[in-house]
């Protein structure tokens, strides 16, 4: 992975950090620009809009599951997307009021953005099932049900037809 470096600072930063351990500035990752943004949040309009210090004409958000300390990535705020490209690559999510489950698809999610990254720098086409419902791709994070008698079928890791589904237990 490549290593990053704050603007504002100097830090030397990682991937998946959301704001520099010395200056305390937000960090949002633009894939399109594969790089990590120090970011200032807008202070005139009041909305969730942040400029990067070295762009301040452009205004950015972050994607909806940094709600969930789940993302970092960055989209263009005139943007109708809520979800950053990672991000949409989900198909299926766990129930995230389950504190375990937000735990496992954090987890998760950090390792699916990994690969993201790396398909992304190498120029790998990477499409949506939305986009592309013959070749696209989709992540399926399930979790088992807990019931008492195994009536209902285990959650299998695998992948079919540009699908990739896997149970969030094994994210430990």
């Amino acid at each position: 992975m490549k290593l990053f470096e704050c603007q504002h600072c100097g830090q030397q930063l990682y991937f998946e950090n959301t704001h520099c351990e010395q200056c305390g500035y937000a960090l949002g990752y633009l894939c399109e620009d594969n790089t990590l943004l120090t970011l200032q949040q807008d202070q005139e309009d009041h909305s969730d809009d942040w400029t990067a210090l070295t762009q301040p004409q452009q205004h950015y958000r972050y994607c909806a599951n940094a709600t969930y300390d789940a993302c970092n990535w960055l989209l263009d705020s005139a943007s109708e997307d809520t979800l950053c490209r990672a991000c949409q690559l989900n198909r299926t999510i766990p129930d995230l009021s389950n504190p375990d489950h937000l735990a496992q698809w954090r987890s998760l999610e950090i390792a699916k953005h990994r690969l993201v990254y790396t398909l992304l720098r190498l120029r790998l086409p990477l499409r949506n099932k939305t986009e592309a419902p013959e070749r696209g791709l989709a992540f399926d994070f399930l979790a088992e049900l807990a019931t008492p008698f195994r009536e209902t079928a285990q959650v299998i890791t695998g992948h079919a037809q540009g699908v990739i589904t896997i149970n969030i237990a094994e994210a430990d």
